[in-house]
C-alpha cells in the first residue's frame, strides 16, 4: 500500500503537451492507420454486410460470359467486316475489308486486330479446321477480359463504398441484358467498356498508375472519345489530392509506351505512318465526311436503347447523387466552423469521400450530353458508360435501402423486389434478343454441315461459290465459311462467299488481295473504294453463278426476288423462324412475355438454298 508508481513521477518530470489543432483527416493518415473511411462508415467503424464469396461471384459470371459467347447475337455489322473480317485474314489469309482499312483512309487500328490475333492463333492451332469453335472462343476470351475487370470494380467498391453497393453492383452486371451483348463483342467501344470496370476499380483503390493506364488504353487502342470517361481521374489527381506531378508522368508513360506501339504496328501493315485516334477524331469531329452518311435518329434513340438493355437500373442511376449525398450529409456532417459556399465547405478533404459517386454521375452526363446531341446513333455508342450505370445504380438502390429500411430491421428488404423486377425483365430481353433475331447464326451452322455432307459437286463452281442479297449486313463473318468442302468423290474444293444485287445502294467490303503474306493485302491500295458511302456495282456477282444461297425470306421486289417462288431453280435446304419487325408488336418484339408473345409477332423465315442441278 505504501509503494509509489513510477509512473507519476516520470510523467510528472515531463513538460506539458501542447494540444493540437483538429483537422480533418486525409487518405494519407488512413492509408498509414490501415482503415478506410467508407460512403457512410467512419475508419473504426466495422462494415459487416453480407458478402457473396469470391467463387460465387466468378462462377455466375463466368456462366453468363460463357453463355453470351455461345449465343450472343451480332447487332452490328461494324463488328463483323471491321474487326472480325481482318482477324480472319491474320489467321487464314482471306477476309473482306471496308474502306476504313484502306491505306488511302488508315481510320481503323490494325494494332486492335493484333492484340486479339494473338490469343486466336493460338486457338487456330488448336482447332485448325473449326472456325467456328475458333470464332467462339476468342469471344469467350473479350468475355474473360470484361468480367475479371467487373470483379475487381466489384472488389473496390466493396472496399471503398461499402459491400451492399458492391452486391447490387455485380447483379446488375450479371443480369443486364446490354452486358450480355457487349461484354463479348469484338468492337473498341465494349474494349473500353471492359477497360472502365478497370479504371473504376483501380479509381477507387487510389491505383493511380493502373486506371491512368487503363483509361489510356480505352482511349488509343479503343476509342478516342473514351478519354471523356478519364473525368473522374482528372478531377481527383488535379483539384481534390493533388497529385499534378504523378498525373502527368503516369499520362506520359502510359501514353506515350501505347502510341508508339500501336504506330509501329499501323505503320507496318498501312505501309506509311499511321496515327489511327487522330484520323477517327478528324472523320468524325474534325470537317471529315461524317458518319451521318450512314443514317441518323433522334436523341430518344439512346433512351430506348438504354432503357431496353438496362431497364430500370437506366432509371435508377439518375438517383445516385441526391439520394446518396443526404445520407452522405447524415453520416459526415460538416464540422462547426469550416467555411461553406452553397451550402457545401470549400475543403476537398469533407467532400473526399462523396468525389467516387458524384464524379462519376456527372462523367455518364457528359457522354450523355455529347452522344446524345450527335446525330449518327449506334448502340454500341453506349457500352462504355455500362460500368457508370451500373455503379450509379447500385449506389442509388444502397441509399434507397437506408432509406426505408432501418439498419436492425426485420424481414425481407424491399430492394430485393425491385432487383427481381430488373433480372426478369433483362432475361426477358436477352431471350427475345436470340429467339426473334438468332437464326441466321444457325443457318450458316447449317451451311457447314451441309457443306461436308459429300454431295457431288460436279456441276457447281470451283471454288463453290455461297452468295447473299439482301442479308448482307447479318452475315456472322468468314469464321463461318469453311475453308474447304470434300464431295462424294473425295475431291476438296474451295469455298468462296459473294454477294448478288439488292436493294441496298450503299457501298459494301471488298476481298482483300489475295496475297502470300498478310502485310502485302494489308499495304495495297484497293480500287473501287470511297467514303462517301457510295455504291460500288464491282462488288456483284451474277445470281447463276451462285450454287447456295442464304436469305430471309419476303415477297419479291424490284431487285430481291423471293426464292421460295423458284422450286425449279432453287431448293429449300433448311429453314429459321426469323422474326417479321415491321409486322410485329414493338413491345412484344423487345420482351419475352409467355403465352403472349407468340401471339402477338409474326415471323418469316430465314433460308438455306441450294442451286438445283439438272442432270445431263
Amino acid at each position: 500500500m505504501g509503494k509509489v508508481k513510477r509512473r507519476n513521477h516520470a510523467t510528472a518530470s515531463r513538460p506539458p503537451r501542447i494540444a493540437e489543432p483538429q483537422r480533418f483527416s486525409t487518405s494519407q493518415d488512413k492509408k498509414k492507420k490501415g482503415k478506410i473511411e467508407k460512403l457512410y462508415h467512419k475508419a473504426n467503424e466495422p462494415d459487416d454486410d453480407w458478402q457473396p464469396t469470391f467463387g460465387a461471384v466468378v462462377k455466375m459470371l463466368l456462366s453468363i460470359r460463357i453463355a453470351s459467347a455461345l449465343w450472343g447475337v451480332i447487332n452490328d455489322c461494324d463488328e463483323v467486316y471491321n474487326y472480325w473480317e481482318p482477324l480472319h485474314l491474320f489467321l487464314y489469309g482471306d477476309g473482306f475489308q471496308t474502306w476504313e482499312y484502306s491505306p488511302l483512309y488508315s481510320i481503323r487500328s490494325y494494332f486492335y486486330i493484333f492484340i486479339h490475333y494473338v490469343p486466336a492463333s493460338f486457338y487456330a492451332y488448336l482447332f485448325p479446321d473449326a472456325k467456328i469453335a475458333v470464332f467462339t472462343l476468342v469471344r469467350l476470351t473479350i468475355g474473360i477480359f470484361c468480367l475479371i475487370g467487373e470483379y475487381y470494380a466489384y472488389l473496390a467498391i466493396c472496399r471503398k463504398i461499402n459491400v451492399a453497393t458492391g452486391r447490387f453492383f455485380i447483379v446488375f452486371t450479371i443480369c443486364s441484358s446490354g452486358m450480355f451483348v457487349a461484354s463479348t463483342a469484338f468492337l473498341p467501344s465494349s474494349f473500353a467498356m471492359a477497360c472502365g470496370f478497370y479504371c473504376l476499380g483501380a479509381y477507387l483503390n487510389n491505383s493511380w498508375a493502373v486506371s491512368i493506364f487503363f483509361t489510356a488504353a480505352a482511349t488509343l487502342i479503343g476509342w478516342p472519345f473514351a478519354a471523356l470517361l478519364g473525368f473522374p481521374i482528372v478531377v481527383e489527381m488535379l483539384l481534390i489530392k493533388p497529385l499534378r506531378f504523378q498525373f502527368f508522368g503516369w499520362a506520359a508513360l502510359w501514353g506515350t509506351c501505347i502510341l508508339m506501339t500501336m504506330m509501329f504496328y499501323d505503320s507496318y501493315y498501312f505501309g506509311k505512318t499511321v496515327f489511327a485516334p487522330l484520323q477517327i477524331v478528324i472523320y468524325n469531329v474534325l470537317g471529315g465526311p461524317g458518319p451521318a452518311l450512314y443514317g441518323t435518329e433522334p436523341w430518344t434513340y439512346y433512351v430506348k436503347n438504354l432503357f431496353l438493355n438496362w431497364n430500370i437500373a437506366f432509371l435508377l442511376a439518375f438517383g445516385a447523387v441526391p439520394f446518396s449525398f443526404i445520407l452522405f450529409r447524415q453520416h459526415s456532417p460538416i464540422p462547426p466552423g469550416t467555411r461553406v459556399w452553397l451550402g457545401l465547405p470549400t475543403d476537398f478533404v469533407w467532400i473526399e469521400k462523396f468525389a467516387p459517386v458524384f464524379l462519376y454521375y456527372y462523367s455518364a452526363l457528359l457522354w450523355g450530353i455529347i452522344f446524345f446531341t450527335a446525330p449518327h446513333k449506334e448502340e454500341r455508342f453506349m457500352f462504355p458508360i455500362y460500368p457508370h450505370i451500373a455503379f450509379l445504380a447500385a449506389v442509388t438502390c444502397d441509399s434507397f435501402n437506408r432509406f426505408c429500411r432501418p439498419k436492425d430491421a426485420e424481414g425481407p428488404e424491399t430492394i430485393y423486389g425491385i432487383l427481381l423486377i430488373f433480372a426478369i425483365f433483362s432475361g426477358s430481353r436477352a431471350f427475345s434478343t436470340y429467339n426473334n433475331y438468332g437464326a441466321h447464326v444457325e443457318i450458316y451452322k447449317s451451311l457447314n454441315d451441309e457443306l461436308s455432307s459429300h454431295h457431288n459437286f460436279d456441276r457447281f463452281n470451283d471454288p463453290i461459290r455461297v452468295c447473299v442479297g439482301k442479308e448482307w449486313h447479318r452475315f456472322p463473318s468468314s469464321f463461318f465459311i469453311p475453308k474447304h468442302a470434300v464431295d462424294s468423290q473425295q475431291r476438296e474444293r474451295r469455298v468462296e462467299f459473294e454477294y448478288i444485287q439488292s436493294g441496298f445502294r450503299g457501298i459494301l467490303p471488298k476481298h482483300y488481295k489475295k496475297t502470300k503474306k498478310v502485310v502485302d493485302a494489308t499495304k495495297h491500295v484497293p480500287t473501287h473504294m470511297n467514303d462517301q458511302n457510295r455504291e460500288e456495282v464491282t462488288r456483284y456477282v451474277p445470281l447463276e453463278s451462285c450454287d447456295y444461297l442464304v436469305d430471309m425470306d419476303r415477297p419479291a421486289s424490284d431487285r430481291e426476288p423471293d426464292f421460295r417462288t423458284m422450286p425449279d431453280k432453287w431448293k429449300q435446304i433448311t429453314h429459321m423462324p426469323f422474326i417479321d419487325a415491321a409486322n410485329s408488336h414493338p413491345l412484344f418484339r423487345a420482351f419475352y412475355v409467355p403465352f403472349r408473345s407468340s401471339h402477338r409477332l409474326t415471323f418469316t423465315t430465314y433460308s438455306l438454298y441450294r442451286k438445283v442441278v439438272n442432270p445431263i
